[in-house]
């Protein structure tokens, strides 16, 4: 079997890392992997550690990188997308020529898409209606990051699927001794997840940033929490046990996303502390740290019904996207007893 990965940033590296450890000792698995920055394809090359990224970690020869998309794909069993969200329907868009046989394609992006707030799982399903071949969707969640997949943490993540084998052969390859993986066919609540813990997450960064305790942190992402439950049960079928505290994409994600060391609360602490959302992106930019957050923030104006039944995620618009001033939102929605 083959599996490509397309995205060699953080997270991609990271997952990159994981599997070639998974994979080695079993010779029926292949690893093959692409970015689009030539210098770090380069780097990688040659030493096989990352230009940016935990310049200590190296990866072991079982990964193949590759030199261009059409070679990534070709004779691909399964496409890993380790890119950012909105660079998918280009990305897919290339890779869709290149594709000859049926396919397996799972995303790691956490956001909906900023243009139509579509689950990516309808985006792709769009760009591949014409192909002459067959694919299954999956989507990854859990409380990972790629510092303690470096450093081979006990971790756990969800696999959603609509199809029973993918997930039996996404589990194969993902699970370790170090991961646990639980599958589900709840897509898009799993989905759904992904992208909105990230918007929450920021949320929990700018109370922090603004120094208020911990209690009101963890009071604004739970109420913040409530508040997506109820939008989510209007708009869409998805499990009650996908937003159970005990789900690896909601409860063990959100419990990470808001409180530990994330880029999407890394930006909302740089807003909370003065910086305009534009000079927080910036920062996080120089980091090459991308926050897949805004990307569903951008688009929830859109999905909002009715603002007055979401105050929460309307104030969460306001402030990065509008470019108001947190305090004052903080205020209102707490004065007026509206959460």
């Amino acid at each position: 079997m083959k599996i490509a990965i397309y995205g060699i940033g953080a997270f991609g590296f990271a997952i990159t890392k994981h599997l070639s450890e998974n994979l080695k000792r079993n010779p029926n698995y292949s690893l093959f992997a692409y970015d689009r920055n030539p210098k770090l394809m380069k780097k990688l090359r040659r030493s096989r550690k990352h230009l940016y990224h935990h310049p200590k970690v190296k990866v072991n020869k079982k990964v193949n990188f590759v030199s261009s998309p059409q070679e990534l794909i070709d004779q691909a069993d399964v496409l890993i997308l380790a890119v950012t969200s909105s660079s998918i329907p280009e990305v897919m868009k290339q890779c869709q020529k290149f594709i000859n046989k049926d396919i397996v394609i799972v995303n790691l992006a956490k956001a909906l898409y900023y243009k139509t707030g579509q689950r990516f799982s309808q985006v792709v399903e769009q760009i591949l209606e014409k192909s002459s071949f067959k694919h299954s969707y999956a989507a990854l969640g859990g409380g990972t990051i790629a510092a303690d997949l470096f450093q081979q943490e006990p971790l756990g993540i969800d696999i959603a699927s609509k199809d029973k084998k993918t997930l039996r052969i996404l589990s194969r390859i993902f699970t370790s001794d170090n991961l646990n993986v639980y599958t589900t066919t709840d897509l898009p609540g799993v989905e759904y997840a992904g992208a909105f813990k990230n918007v929450i997450s920021i949320l929990a960064g700018i109370i922090c940033g603004m120094g208020f305790s911990y209690g009101s942190e963890t009071h604004f992402i739970t109420r913040a929490a409530h508040e997506i439950a109820l939008f989510l049960q209007k708009k869409a079928k998805v499990s009650p046990l996908t937003f159970s505290i005990q789900s690896q994409c909601w409860g063990n994600d959100l419990w990470l996303s808001c409180t530990g060391n994330t880029r999407n609360r890394q930006y909302g602490m740089l807003i909370g502390k003065g910086n305009s959302p534009q000079q927080a992106l910036k920062i996080m930019g120089k980091k090459h740290k991308t926050v897949e957050g805004i990307n569903t923030i951008r688009i929830l104006k859109k999905l909002l019904p009715n603002k007055r039944q979401y105050p929460i995620m309307q104030g969460i618009y306001e402030i990065v996207i509008q470019g108001r001033k947190p305090k004052p939102i903080i205020q209102e929605l707490m004065s007026s007893n509206r959460m």
